[in-house]
């Protein structure tokens, strides 16, 4: 029997009739935001005009909306205001439950980095980093390492949507075979990479071949270590990148005090070792998963090659320009002078730990990316079921106000990240004394100018991601493509002018406005997307 049958029993009075209805709409939308939603409620029930007449004896629908209105207004004034606190008391408890499960999430793909970070601190190594490398070794492994996240990061994307998609769906079937189609792509392209590398440098020599074909085999495996930690990520497998990273690390560690191999060795068998074991990992979790669901027995397949590449194509660029976006101003100071570079880019230290110790500040703040995702998709579907197309304005201004706490959240989480950055970096003054490479790290006060300004420009940074995220939420990856591709280009003209004219150190003047200008163009078109979300919301799919 329906809801409208059950309230139009013809055993109740009238008036029965209408304390019916009254709780309905009552349990279906809480609390209304005015007699339109009331009303649209009560059409949602299939009660017609000819029905309020009839059942209840009102004229139309909108006189008996008012008339329930008026009751649930009148019964939430009754209500014992201690309920209400209650219930706010208990969505606070809840939200902060909320946060700190994503924010952890989110902080899982931030602690490798800070698993390398100690690792450095401790025992002097990483999996491909070491205290002790020269700049010339720097230089070849920092190449290398920023070769693999530009080359990869289009890539990265396009898993990142696939997966999200077709797990959401829970298809592991078409999920995998998604996974392993952009993987071949990717395989051919980061080899290609590699050899377009060793011809160009052949032709038009930037780096001694020895150095050259050091630098590549960082690129090789750091490249397929990406690769399969961004299934992994996509997958909602997070702990496993964290765990394949520090076992990874370990082994660099016990394989340097044992002095079996020399450095490089030893970190091309700790990042190899780590990357096969998160793409077996993900190998046997998606086997399994399709196993016991018996999807590959369902006839399904991807769509064609042409489809797939308009359906992804700016995902992957994104992904490229992002990445790029992000070491730019690197490859700028490092290609300065004075005095001028023994070779076309080369390792600057001071600058890479101002620019390291602001990216502490940047991991932390970006975790909270998550909870706001996470926060925007929860509350999608339910704002749906209470509002309708009376009631749009109401829906829009919901998420205006939603849009605006998550700006203020990750605003107070960037303040606070970079003041805790900065003074737990500074409170390892007291070990300068025994620990030289400490002294050193803070001998340069180009340093310490990179890290503020280095800090700036990734609060911008966070600002826009936040936004895009919402965008890629609902489809629109349009708006977040064209503003990272504005931003791209500004860092660069901004950071080539201030690295040639000011100093060096001054590349970082480009990320800052670059990032500036990326927040702001992003905050824009996500003031216009929360105006009229009603309709990106009902048109996303």
């Amino acid at each position: 029997m329906s809801q409208q049958s059950e309230i139009a029993n013809d055993t109740l009075t009238v008036e029965e009739r209408r304390i019916e209805l009254v709780k309905t709409v009552r349990s279906m939308v809480d609390v209304p935001m005015s007699s339109w939603a009331v009303a649209a409620t009560i059409e949602s029930l299939g009660i017609r005009d000819i029905d309020a007449e009839s059942d209840y004896e009102f004229k139309n629908v909108f006189d008996l909306a008012d008339y329930v209105f008026e009751k649930i207004q009148l019964e939430i004034k009754d209500e014992d205001p201690s309920k209400r606190k209650k219930e706010k008391k208990d969505g606070l408890l809840k939200s902060i439950q909320l946060f700190i499960k994503h924010y952890s999430g989110g902080m899982v793909l931030s602690l490798p980095m800070l698993v390398q970070i100690a690792a450095i601190l401790l025992f002097e190594y990483a999996l491909w980093a070491w205290l002790r490398f020269n700049e010339a070794q720097a230089t070849v492994i920092a190449f290398g390492t920023i070769t693999a996240f530009v080359i990869t990061g289009g890539f990265i994307q396009v898993i990142g949507r696939l997966v999200s998609k077709y797990k959401g769906e829970e298809n592991y079937y078409l999920s995998w075979k998604a996974i392993t189609k952009v993987m071949r792509f990717a395989v051919l392209v980061v080899f290609g990479c590699a050899i377009l590398l060793i011809l160009m440098n052949m032709a038009f020599p930037f780096y001694p071949a020895g150095m050259l074909i050091l630098s590549i085999i960082y690129y090789l495996l750091i490249s397929f270590l990406l690769l399969n930690a961004a299934i992994l990520f996509a997958s909602e497998l997070r702990f496993m990148i964290l765990f394949s990273i520090t076992l990874g690390t370990a082994i660099v560690i016990l394989l340097m005090k044992a002095e079996l191999f020399g450095v490089y060795i030893s970190q091309w068998i700790g990042i190899l070792i780590a990357s096969v074991l998160m793409g077996g990992y993900a190998f046997l979790y998606y086997r399994i998963k399709i196993s016991s669901l018996k999807q590959e027995l369902l006839k399904q397949s991807l769509p064609n090659a042409e489809v797939s590449y308009y359906n992804n194509y700016r995902y992957f660029i994104y992904g490229f320009c992002y990445f790029s976006f992000l070491f730019i101003d690197r490859l700028l100071a490092w290609s300065a002078g004075p005095p001028p570079p023994p070779y076309l880019i080369w390792f600057n230290t001071p600058y890479e730990l101002g620019m390291d110790w602001a990216l502490i500040s940047f991991i932390i703040t970006i975790a909270t990316l998550e909870f706001c995702i996470q926060s925007f998709s929860r509350y999608l579907i339910p704002a749906q079921k209470e509002y309708t197309l009376n009631t749009f304005e109401a829906f829009n201004n919901f998420f205006r106000r939603f849009y605006v706490k998550q700006v203020f959240l990750v605003l107070v989480i960037s303040i606070i990240s970079i003041v805790v950055t900065y003074y737990g970096i500074l409170s390892l003054r007291m070990f300068e004394n025994e620990i030289p490479e400490i002294r050193d790290f803070f001998a340069n006060p180009i340093t310490f100018k990179v890290f503020w300004m280095g800090s700036i420009g990734y609060v911008f940074l966070v600002y826009g991601l936040l936004n895009c995220l919402f965008f890629f939420t609902l489809n629109r990856a349009p708006f977040a493509l064209y503003s990272i591709i504005s931003a791209l280009v500004i860092n660069f003209i901004v950071g080539y002018i201030c690295s040639r004219i000011i100093g060096f150190e001054y590349a970082t003047i480009g990320l800052v406005v670059g990032a500036f200008l990326f927040a702001l163009a992003t905050g824009l078109r996500a003031r216009h997307f929360f105006k009229h979300l009603d309709y990106y919301y009902y048109s996303a799919y």
